[in-house]
């Protein structure tokens, strides 16, 4: 494609990686939210509301739709896509760093 292997890049695949990730665990970070802020038998008197996280899953796509389950994925990502800009920069550009200093010290060691 023609792409450098600089901080642009790196910044361009740290965001779209943030997307992806943030997509696949969006409904396991729905399901543990909705579970944990629901009341528990004890809290209830009877029955918990949700069995568990597939339950909270079947029960809120039955209730408001399979895109339920995205609810506050841009908040999630607004959490999320900082974090992975920070780690995926950083680093490749160790990585770069620690190539270039490699070069210098096996032109050091040859006496070059």
């Amino acid at each position: 494609v023609g792409l450098g292997d600089g901080v642009g890049t790196h910044l361009a695949a740290s965001l779209i990686t943030g997307v992806a990730v943030v997509l696949a665990m969006q409904p396991f970070d729905f399901a543990a939210t909705r579970l944990v802020n629901s009341q528990t038998s004890a809290e209830a008197g009877s029955k918990a509301f949700y069995s568990g996280p597939l339950d909270v899953l079947v029960k809120a796509v039955r209730a408001e739709g399979p895109l339920s389950v995205y609810t506050g994925v841009t908040a999630n990502y607004a959490r999320f896509g900082p974090y992975c800009v920070l780690v995926f920069v950083f680093v490749e550009q160790l990585r770069m760093w620690e190539a270039r200093l490699h070069t210098r010290f096996v032109a050091w060691r040859r006496g070059t």
